[in-house]
This record gives C-alpha cells, structure tokens and sequence, in this order.
C-alpha cells in the first residue's frame, strides 16, 4: 500500500526567485504595484528589479525615487520581496559615490555590455581600472554585492580575486549549451558556486541558442537540464529579464508559465532528437517516489495536457516524497498525430503513409515515429500480449527487439536512477484502472471508488510500462484509462474538463498518501 499520515509531514513548496526584472523602469507607478501584486499570486517570492542606467541622464535621482517607491511596499505580504537592482554603473565618481551608498540597492552591475570607467563589458576588452576597484571595496564594505552578469571573462576574474562576498551572476546562460559572450562557462560557474553565491537563468533567446528567431521552451531546458546534470548540488534561480528583452521563448509569457520550469530536466531523445522531459517536485531522497507518465500513445496526447495541467496547480508535495512527471513519452508520435506529416523527410513521410494505409489522416496512430507502440516494447512477457503484432503497424507492434526504442531507453535510464515506489500510467479511454499485481487490488479499488472507474487486472496485455514496473521491480502500479469508452479517438482539448476531476482524484490521492 502506497500510504502515508499525511498530517505529520511538512510540505516543500516551490517558490519563484527571479534576479533580473527591468518592471520597475519600464511600467509607470501605478501597474508597477499591480505587477508585483499579480507575482505574487504567481508564487513569486522575491524580485529583483532593476534599474538600467545606460540612457539615463540622471541615474541618481531616478534609482532614488524607485528605492522611495519599493520602500513604501517593503514587508507587506501582498508584495514578493523587492530587491533594487543597478545595471551599468557609469555614472559613479568620487563626488557622487556617497549618494548611491546612501540610497543602498541590493546590487549593483559595473559594467552593462560594453566597457566604462569601472571595468570592462562582456561585448570588449579591457579589465576593471583603478576606480572600480575602489568602487568595489566602498560597495562591499556598505553590504552592496556587486553582480557579475555583464563583466568580460578578465573582469571576471579579477573581481573574483578581490571580493570579499559571495558571487552573484543575476542573469546569464551556460556556454558549454550555447556559445555566447553573456553567457558563463564551467569554470565560473564553479567558482560561483564555490563562493556561495547564486546565478540567474535568463530568458533571453541569443543567450539559449543559435536560432533565437525559433527560440522555444526546449532550448531553455535544455540550459536548465545541462546545469542540473553537472552542478547538481547547486540551486538554479531565475535571472528573466522580463520587460528587458525584446522577446521571450515561445509559450513563456510572464511567471505562471515558468510553473516548476525550473526542476524539468531531460531524460533522453526521442527517434527525431526531440528531449523527452521530466519534472520533479521533492528530495529525490524521499521514502516515497512517485513515477507519472503520460503522452505514450500518440493519439492519446490529451493525458499530457492534464498531467500538465495537474502539474500546473499543484506546486507543493509532502516532505517524504518526491515527484518525477513524462509529460510526453512519445514527442515524435504526438506531433504526427496532431500536426500529421508536416516537416518530415519524403522518405519518412512514404513510410509513414505506407503503414497507415495509404491515409495521411494521422489522428488515430498510437506508436512512435518508426511505427513501434512504446507501451508494448518493456521486456517483461515482450511479445506475449493478445493483441501484439511483429510487423510495423500504427499500434501493437513490439519493435525488432525489447527496449528497442530511444523513448523506451530514456524511461529505463530514469526508472534506474529515480527507483520509484509507485507509477501511474496516464492513458485513454475506457474509464478503467488497470493492475498487474494482486497484491495492488486494495489501491485500485480505492481509486475506483474515488473516480467511479472499474478497477481491472490486467490479463493478456504484456510489454507495457505499468507491467514492467509492477511485475519486475515489484512496485504499485496502474494505468488510468482516463474518459468514457463513447468518446472517440483521440481526445481532445475539449474533453479535458471530463477528465480532469478523475486525474485530480487519482494523483491527489498519491500525493496525500490516502
């Protein structure tokens, strides 16, 4: 039985930290405080809102009335905490060095891109002169950090050998992913975190990849995959810059889409190279680990919308457990089922055809995108199921071989390394909960009663995820048949309110452990 008491344990709670916002510049008074107060509905809990100086006249009197205007909403619980930022400190001299110490930001930026009178931009030469090195000892001493997001690799360095603070990189990418100059390699990454310091992630697209105009929430993973793979200790943070770039990725709008964004990381490649990702919520050290797949079965791609959905509104977990979610199991199967042939190769495209009878209606396929059904490729009873075929076929095919597939190997590589202690499998249709093992009858029961499905053990279906765990590795595991059994292939998203009440049932009920 997968359960806990739920009301002796604590909660983890993602929260978003955001380094870099240039909001306070940009909107007027009066939105800037809606601004803040829509965050914090976000679950945004602290801000650093910066003041770019680079084309102001007058830096001064402007960082002061914005230190005024945060210092009015300071400790109030509407508001996430707001740190000002300075981005390009030009503007310092020995005569008006005093005043900005007085005003005390947060942070403070030497440099913007190109060089100054304090040291040299990520976009030139030269290294930090003989004043930003007495700029550097004042700040330090008045408790101001210095950021290190804009400096050179030389300023860099040079900073490093005479900080007295821990190093704070507010936003930037990784150059190991993509090559750019804003962007911090291993080396200071490393350093970074040996200080104890801290570095933003930013949502800049010629920071995340060569083709920014194309720039989508993929390139950005695969930074946030990148970093968590070689610097796992380390906590990431958001550096946005959110209102200071011109344009976004794809799909990311404001923070509700940045949703738990930070603990996605990927897990393999599917046939077509697309990443396969997984989120997780929780210590991956918790007692209870709980696998959620969905998007197996290409036309059933409506379960990764409300696993999404699900994931969406559900960003705290019991201490003891953690949580790791496949949105989509099967990339490549779900774009030819929605989007049919579109961007592939003529040679694919004839397969394709070739195996689906000659219809280009792509709809209703089920496998991946070399015709194999992922849910019947796990060498547990491989090519024993009632329904199995050996040929390439838009469902039930096995594969040449068991773990034939890269989608089915990036599975296996996570189950390895997560050792979950319970699975749910998000299908469709049938209304059903279907069960490997006797001894997990008591669980499916009670999500039955819980969901108004039929509880089902599995007889004459081999091959499939849910098998492979429950039977090999001897874990609870179940496979939800989400929607009635009249609806038709596929689903779509007018019927995810249909569905949405027994999903809701079903993980809440593993994530409370009743």
């Amino acid at each position: 039985m997968f359960r806990v008491n739920f009301a002796t344990v604590c909660r983890i709670i993602i929260v978003v930290i955001d380094l870099h916002n240039d909001a306070l510049l940009e909107l007027p008074p009066q939105k800037i405080l809606s601004y803040l107060r829509q965050a914090k509905a976000m679950s945004v809990d602290e801000i650093w809102l910066s003041v770019w100086t680079t084309e102001l006249k007058d830096p001064l009197t402007v960082i002061a009335k914005k230190q005024a205007l945060l210092n009015k909403i300071k400790n109030n619980p509407q508001y996430p905490i707001c740190q000002l930022h300075i981005e390009d400190a030009w503007f310092l001299t020995p005569d008006n060095l005093e005043k900005l110490v007085d005003l005390h930001p947060h942070s403070v930026g030497l440099t913007w891109n190109t060089a100054n009178n304090l040291a040299g931009g990520a976009h030139c030469r030269g290294g930090i002169t003989p004043w930003g090195y007495q700029v550097i000892k004042r700040l330090e001493t008045a408790g101001i950090q210095i950021d290190t997001a804009h400096l050179n690799r030389r300023s860099f360095w040079q900073f490093t050998r005479v900080t007295t603070l821990p190093l704070i990189c507010t936003h930037t990418a990784f150059n190991a992913v993509h090559h750019h100059p804003r962007n911090i390699t291993n080396r200071q990454i490393r350093a970074i975190i040996k200080s104890g310091g801290i570095v933003g992630l930013a949502l800049v697209p010629k920071f995340l990849t060569k083709t920014p105009i194309s720039c989508s929430i993929y390139d950005l993973i695969k930074h946030i995959s990148y970093f968590k793979r070689h610097f796992k200790a380390f906590q990431l943070r958001w550096g946005t810059d959110f209102y200071g770039t011109q344009t976004l990725p794809a799909n990311i709008k404001n923070y509700a889409d940045l949703t738990n964004l930070l603990q996605t990381k990927i897990i393999g490649y599917s046939v077509l190279h697309q990443p396969i990702i997984a989120l997780q919520i929780g210590r991956t050290t918790a007692p209870r680990r709980l696998l959620i797949t969905a998007g197996m079965h290409a036309r059933e791609w409506i379960g990764s919308l409300a696993l999404q959905n699900w994931l969406q509104t559900h960003t705290t977990v019991p201490d003891d457990l953690c949580i790791t979610a496949v949105i989509c199991c099967n990339p490549d199967g779900v774009n030819l089922a929605m989007y049919g042939l579109q961007n592939l190769s003529y040679h694919r495209q004839k397969f394709l055809t070739r195996i689906n009878q000659g219809s280009t209606d792509f709809s209703s396929w089920k496998a991946n995108i070399r015709a194999v059904d992922l849910n019947v490729n796990f060498d547990l009873g491989w090519g024993y199921g009632r329904s199995n075929l050996n040929y390439p076929a838009p469902a039930n095919y096995i594969g040449p071989e068991p773990h034939s597939e890269p989608e089915t190997h990036a599975l296996l590589r996570l189950i390895k390394h997560f050792r979950p202690t319970a699975s749910v499998a998000l299908h469709t249709k049938g209304n059903v909960i279907y069960y490997s093992r006797t001894a997990d009858q008591t669980t499916a029961e009670n999500l039955a009663r819980l969901t108004g499905y039929q509880a089902e053990l599995s007889i004459g279906s081999y091959g499939g995820l849910t098998d492979y765990l429950a039977l090999r590795h001897g874990i609870p595991s179940f496979t939800i048949e989400l929607g009635n059994d009249n609806f038709k292939h596929p689903l779509n998203k007018g019927h995810l309110p249909a569905i949405m009440p027994a999903v809701n049932h079903i993980l809440n009920y593993f994530l409370t452990g009743e």
